[in-house]
């Protein structure tokens, strides 16, 4: 409505209510929200009159600059391999693509979102994916948990996620009853399921039920580094988590899940962690240690 009315400087309710295919009572509406977000609306009566922006308002900081629109149009075109098959996604590029035209070999940002193994198949996940999301349906596939068990999930797709360079579904599991999040690269013969009526929870409530449910199985858990590879623990942990001692180690405290996968991410590090707490954690990778050397005994 807004590009509207100031490209044409005076429209009357009646021509917004014909192009949005709306009642006269909607436009009311509408343009009594914009008005109420702080941008001047004005209306005039009479012949030619009609709804107006004021001239002491700058409607151009409600949009991108030319730059701006450059580096959002790059962003995009660099997702775009992910999402080809959405609709809705290469309309908003085309849009602004025609908005704000560039010249070639402008781009100034590139993006690699894709995963050393898998990436044809993830890129088939997420057109399924998209489309379940835009349409309601449920998907079914087969799922690897942390204990590499396969079970069959029934999710209600909330969003796709993307996240420490993975990309996840975040949806409801019939199975686990309660919001989860996962890993598409552990997914197997992905399917769409039947309609399905959305649950009206808001995706903050949404992350804040999964991020609960991750940590009831967390554990605290104190690591200790050489100073060799203290320079780069900031790529693994956050800042506030890792100190120094006096001694020139670096300790990193903090809370893990409680699985299979932490071992092995400790053990990832080699000779430059040492693993001090909790003992019993401990005592559980000296044991993992031990199998591990059993495949290597001539």
């Amino acid at each position: 409505m807004l590009l509207i009315i100031s490209g044409k400087g005076t429209v009357t309710g009646k021509e917004l209510a014909e192009h949005f295919e709306v009642s006269l009572r909607t436009i009311y509406r509408d343009i009594e929200k914009i008005s109420e977000a702080g941008i001047p609306v004005a209306a005039s009566s009479g012949k030619g009159g009609g709804y107006y922006i004021m001239d002491s308002y700058n409607l151009s900081s409600l949009f991108l600059n030319r730059d701006e629109a450059h580096t959002f149009v790059a962003v995009m075109k660099n997702l775009r391999g992910w999402f080809g098959k959405n609709e809705a996604f290469n309309d908003i590029l085309l849009k602004v693509e025609h908005t704000y035209k560039r010249e070639p070999d402008q781009d100034k940002l590139t993006l690699d979102l894709s995963h050393f193994s898998m990436d044809e198949e993830v890129k088939e996940y997420m057109g399924i994916i998209s489309q379940a999301i835009t349409e309601s349906r449920l998907l079914v596939f087969d799922y690897i948990n942390r204990d590499m068990e396969y079970l069959e999930r029934m999710v209600e797709p909330s969003w796709i996620d993307y996240r420490h360079g993975h990309w996840y579904v975040i949806g409801f599991c019939r199975v686990r009853n309660g919001y989860r999040r996962f890993k598409l690269v552990r997914i197997k013969q992905l399917r769409q399921g039947p309609s399905y009526v959305k649950r009206e929870l808001p995706d903050d409530l949404i992350a804040e039920a999964i991020d609960h449910s991750y940590s009831q199985r967390e554990i605290p858990v104190v690591l200790r580094f050489t100073p060799r590879i203290g320079a780069q623990l900031t790529e693994y942990f956050h800042q506030e988590k890792i100190s120094r001692g006096e001694d020139g180690f670096y300790l990193v405290s903090d809370l893990f899940p409680y699985e299979e996968g932490l071992l092995k991410f400790i053990l990832g590090f080699g000779k430059e962690c040492e693993l001090l707490e909790p003992r019993e954690l401990r005592l559980e990778l000296q044991q993992y240690m031990r199998n591990m050397l059993l495949s290597y005994n001539d």
